[in-house]
C-alpha cells in the first residue's frame, strides 16, 4: 500500500510497513541510524531488509493497550479469555489481533488497563495548560512528506484541531517524574528526534509551527502522569540531528552502502 504525500489516518501495521511511495525515513529508523549505524538502520527497515520481522514483546502490552484505549477506545484492543498465552487457541487469537493492528490482552489484565486509562483521564482533565492534552483533535495521524528526494514519515499520537499542538503518549515502567525523564529517556530513546520529525512534517505539509508535548504515564499504581514539553534549545539540537539523519540516509540510498561500525581499531580514552 503506497499513499501520496500528506496527512492520512491508517492502522499501525500499515504505517510500520512504510506506506510512502519510496523507502522512507522515520524517527525510529533515524535514531537507529545515528545511535548505532546505517547497517542497523537497513536491518530495521521493512522495505530494505527482505527478512524483516516487526519486534513484538508481550511485556509492552499493558502500556500499548492503555495507549489504544485512551486514543482509540475499546476498538483498539482484543480481549482474550484465557489465563495465559500458552494454549493454541490463545496463540491464534493473539496472532489474529496483531495481524489486524490491534492489541491482544488477557482478560484478567483488562481491569488494569481500564484503571490506567481512567487515571490518565482524571489527571489530564486537571491539566492547567491549554489545550487539554489528548482532546479536541484526531488520534493516530500519519504524515508523509519529502525532503528533496528523501521520503519521510511520522505517525502522530494526537494532532490537535488547527494542527497547533502534537501530543505523544508514552508509558513507562520506570518514572514519569519530569526531572528524571528529561535527563534520561528523552535522549537515550531518541524522543527528541521524534519530536523534530513530527514538527518538521507539519511544517513541510501545512506551513505550521506547532507545539509538542509528551504525555508520560507510569504503568503501575497510582498510574501517575506528567506532561513534558521540550525547550527551544532541545528542539534546535533535535532539528540538527534530524537534518544529519536525512543527509546520511540520502547518501546510503544513493550509494547503496550501509556501513556498520568502524573497520579500524577504536581506542577508548
Amino acid at each position: 500500500m503506497a499513499v501520496r504525500e500528506g496527512q492520512h489516518e491508517m492502522a499501525a501495521t500499515d504505517y510500520h510497513a512504510d506506506p510512502a511511495p519510496g523507502v522512507s525515513l522515520s524517527a525510529s529508523i533515524a535514531h537507529v541510524l545515528l545511535s548505532q549505524s546505517p547497517q542497523h538502520a537497513w536491518f530495521a527497515h521493512p522495505k530494505l531488509n527482505p527478512a524483516y520481522q516487526p519486534e513484538v514483546d508481550d511485556k509492552f502490552d499493558l502500556g500499548t493497550a492503555a495507549h489504544a484505549l485512551l486514543l482509540e477506545g475499546e476498538a483498539g484492543c482484543v480481549i482474550v479469555e484465557a489465563q495465559d498465552w500458552k494454549t493454541n487457541d490463545a496463540k491464534k487469537k493473539k496472532a489474529a489481533a496483531r495481524a489486524a493492528g490491534k492489541v491482544p490482552l488477557l482478560a484478567h489484565r483488562w481491569a488494569d488497563v481500564q484503571a490506567m486509562a481512567a487515571a490518565a483521564v482524571r489527571q489530564l482533565d486537571a491539566h492547567e495548560d491549554p489545550p487539554r492534552p489528548l482532546a479536541g483533535g484526531l488520534p493516530e495521524q500519519a504524515l508523509i512528506w519529502q525532503e528533496g528526494d528523501v521520503w519521510c514519515r511520522a505517525r502522530l499520537d494526537w494532532l490537535h484541531d488547527g494542527q497547533i499542538m502534537v501530543d505523544d503518549y508514552k508509558t513507562t515502567g520506570g518514572t514519569a517524574n519530569p526531572d528524571a525523564w528529561t535527563r534520561g529517556p528523552i535522549f537515550a530513546n531518541g524522543y527528541d528526534l521524534q519530536a523534530a520529525f513530527y514538527l518538521r512534517g507539519l511544517a513541510v505539509l501545512f506551513g505550521i509551527e506547532a507545539g509538542f508535548r509528551f504525555v508520560v504515564q507510569e504503568t503501575y499504581l497510582p498510574y501517575a502522569l506528567a506532561v513534558i514539553g521540550l525547550g527551544a534549545d532541545v528542539l534546535t539540537i533535535a532539528e540538527k540531528k534530524r537534518r544529519h539523519a536525512v543527509e546520511a540516509w540520502r547518501y546510503c540510498l544513493q550509494t547503496g552502502r550501509w556501513p556498520g561500525y568502524p573497520t579500524r581499531t577504536c581506542w577508548a580514552e
